[in-house]
């Protein structure tokens, strides 16, 4: 049975591709039986062509605003709300809430995810509990990297809130991210938390993986960015707030914590334990840090650590120690 019938009446929708504008002509939806919540003679979106919405399920296109083309397809129990655009074959099933975003070129959003004004595009996949609250940015983009057939995923019972999520990257787990940047093939997964704010972003970058039940925290003042590059890993119970940055190699784990003005680690560095770095500090080369170790700088100056060496115990350190000194 129909559940629905394409009016008669037509209208162009203009809109913007690489090569310049392009329109479409579109046809309203006007509901023929009452299911869910939909009465019958209701109207709803407008569509390119009948198989945009499927007459089977629940689905429905409830703004009257809202569009749906280029091979772009609404299944199952799906439901468009607010003003919404989904276009070049980006697929919406299962019980999926949509409300006023854009989702675009072969996207594929499905079970019971929830999207909220935010824009999807690219080859990427939305799927079980994953929630994008408002003001998010998803661009997928395959072939950037060696894994070049990976797909951007966000699924299980993922959350992600006004940050941009890039390229191939991994969000799964009950994982957090609030105000974030997430790019390549960089992960996070578990119980982590990424909490930037107006003012700064959380960023995690390259192959960089946050897990555990880890937190990365920017903030308030100028490059109060906490940053994750290339192979660093921050995970367990680990720390990681304000200016701080990880490059190459660099984990922290156990219970450490971070407080940035500004810290670099770089060069094969493992801080772990109950670890505490404060202030301008740069560990650098091959260092590992464990136990109860703090290490503060001073107001106005900085310290340098530099390896092969270890760190252990209860070692309370505020300067740059001396060579050959540790």
């Amino acid at each position: 049975m129909r559940k629905y019938r394409l009016s008669e009446q037509t209208r162009q929708y203009c809109y913007e591709e690489e090569h310049g504008k392009q329109s479409v002509t579109l046809r309203q939806i006007v509901a023929l039986i009452d299911f869910a919540d939909v009465k019958a003679g209701s109207e709803g979106g407008w569509v390119d062509e009948e198989c945009a919405l499927s007459q089977q399920g629940e689905c429905w296109i409830y703004d009257v605003n809202s569009v749906v083309f280029a091979g772009a397809r609404i299944r199952d129990d799906a439901r468009l709300t607010g003003f919404c655009v989904v276009s070049h074959e980006a697929t919406i099933g299962g019980r999926a809430c949509i409300h006023a975003s854009q989702i675009s070129h072969h996207a594929q959003i499905s079970d019971n995810v929830t999207v909220m004004q935010s824009q999807v595009r690219g080859y990427c996949r939305l799927a079980d509990e994953a929630r994008l609250l408002p003001h998010c940015q998803v661009i997928a983009a395959r072939g950037l990297t060696a894994d070049r057939d990976k797909v951007l995923q966000i699924y299980q019972r993922a959350t992600v809130s006004a940050s941009r999520i890039l390229h191939q990257a991994q969000i799964y787990g009950d994982a957090f991210v609030e105000h974030a940047f997430v790019e390549h093939r960089a992960e996070v997964f578990d119980q982590a938390r990424l909490e930037g704010n107006e003012e700064n972003d959380v960023w995690v970058c390259d192959n960089a993986r946050v897990y555990g039940n880890a937190r990365l925290i920017a903030g308030r003042g100028e490059d109060a960015i906490p940053t994750v590059r290339y192979s660093s890993q921050v995970a367990e119970n680990a720390v990681i707030e304000g200016n701080c940055l990880l490059k190459h190699r660099a984990m922290v784990g156990g219970e450490a914590q971070l407080r940035g003005g500004p810290i670099l680690l770089d060069d094969d560095v493992l801080i772990q334990g109950r670890t505490v770095i404060i202030g301008d500090v740069i560990v650098e080369h091959q260092v590992s840090i464990n136990d109860e170790v703090q290490i503060a700088a001073q107001e106005g100056e900085a310290i340098h650590l530099r390896g092969p060496k270890t760190l252990d115990g209860q070692q309370h350190i505020t300067r740059t120690p001396l060579l050959g000194a540790l």
